[in-house]
């Protein structure tokens, strides 16, 4: 009995180890953060606006933010999709991401943009590959 006690409890920890393993790991790797916007209709200039301001000040003083894109959603078509915007992030790795999060600019930025917004989704990623030309 304390031979299988053992052998599960090894099968545990070795478990255990895999699920730590990776956050270890991603310390070093890039990260990205994409945030898709709704806003309520008539105040996506504003938040638009708003959003490059940021976007530029945020490369600017971060030198953690590798890049820091505002999108505008299109149709299959090519047709800009009303009241949509979005933002695509690049951090050089976790602290970098993280720096950003404690920036002090945030909270005047969220107080700014929650009126204008329908709806805000917030993915953040792991960066595994990056093919650029």
């Amino acid at each position: 009995m304390k031979i299988i006690m053992k052998a599960l409890l090894g099968v545990a920890l070795a478990l255990l180890q895999t699920l730590v393993t990776p956050v270890a790991w991603a310390e070093n790797k890039p990260v990205a953060i994409v945030v898709e916007y709704m806003t309520v209709g008539g105040k996506e200039r504003e938040l638009q606006t708003i959003l490059r301001e940021h976007a530029q000040l945020t490369v600017n003083e971060e030198p953690g933010c590798l890049r820091f894109e505002v999108l505008k959603p299109i149709d299959k078509d090519g047709a800009p999709i009303p009241d949509r915007l979005m933002v695509s992030e690049l951090y050089s790795d976790e602290a970098a991401a993280t720096v950003h999060a404690k920036n002090s600019r945030l909270v005047t930025l969220l107080s700014k943009i929650r009126p204008l917004l329908v709806m805000e989704k917030v993915t953040r990623s792991m960066v595994l590959e990056s093919a650029t030309k």
